[in-house]
């Protein structure tokens, strides 16, 4: 991923004048950040964000991931569990840049009632600015989360009823359970995800539908 680097929110006038940072938009306009601006990483040096100030802020390819399969039996009992996982990741959750952009009257999430509002504000929500003038909700870290995740695929417990019959060679009593638990840190729905196949939307979360967890039970006669 490809974007800029932020540190917090300009809380007040007095920082935003100390920083010194401004953009110049297509007109050759320039603004100055203010007060419940997004305080962008100047990488250059030179107080002016632009496209020079862009840098790598994410990896969506994992360090490590794979499955983990176990059984356990004891007498006529048998338990399977599967297991997948993810690890070092990172995820572009669009979804929540539409949800906490601030920058139009979509519906927000409640995250936004910590939104910058009154000078001295400490705070890590910029303020909310209809058209986002100032760039807030651009692609940035702001959006990039760890996608690592250990998820409970599959959990299946399944009994084996004695039987002592020519006609009947067993019956299996089953349940089973799927996508019980997911750890991870990641805000969105499910870090488990694919929005498209094609590599270059790799990691980007737009909102889809979780897995959903479902439960089963049934019966297996073999005669």
């Amino acid at each position: 991923f490809y974007g800029y680097k932020t540190d917090g929110v300009i809380s007040s006038a007095a920082e935003a004048d100390e920083l010194g940072l401004y953009q110049v938009d297509a007109t050759g306009t320039r603004t100055n950040f203010e007060a419940g601006d997004i305080k962008f990483v100047d990488l250059n040096n030179d107080k002016c964000i632009d496209e020079k100030d862009k840098t790598i802020i994410g990896n969506p390819n994992p360090d490590l991931f794979g499955n983990i399969f176990t059984r356990f039996t004891y007498k006529d009992w048998t338990l399977n569990v599967a297991m997948n996982y993810s690890l070092g990741n990172d995820v572009y959750n669009y979804y929540r840049s539409q949800l906490e952009g601030g920058q139009n009257f979509f519906n927000q999430s409640t995250a936004m009632l910590n939104r910058w509002t009154v000078d001295g504000q400490s705070t890590d929500m910029p303020r909310a600015v209809y058209g986002d003038p100032k760039g807030n909700a651009r692609f940035s870290d702001r959006w990039i989360e760890d996608g690592s995740y250990l998820r409970l695929k599959t959990v299946q417990l399944s009994y084996n009823v004695p039987v002592n019959y020519n006609w009947l060679q067993g019956i299996t009593v089953w349940c089973a359970a799927e996508n019980l638990l997911t750890f991870t840190k990641y805000l969105g729905n499910d870090p488990e995800f694919s929005v498209n196949n094609n590599v270059l939307y790799q990691g980007v979360d737009a909102g889809l539908l979780p897995q959903s967890r479902s439960f089963h039970l049934g019966v297996k006669v073999n005669l």
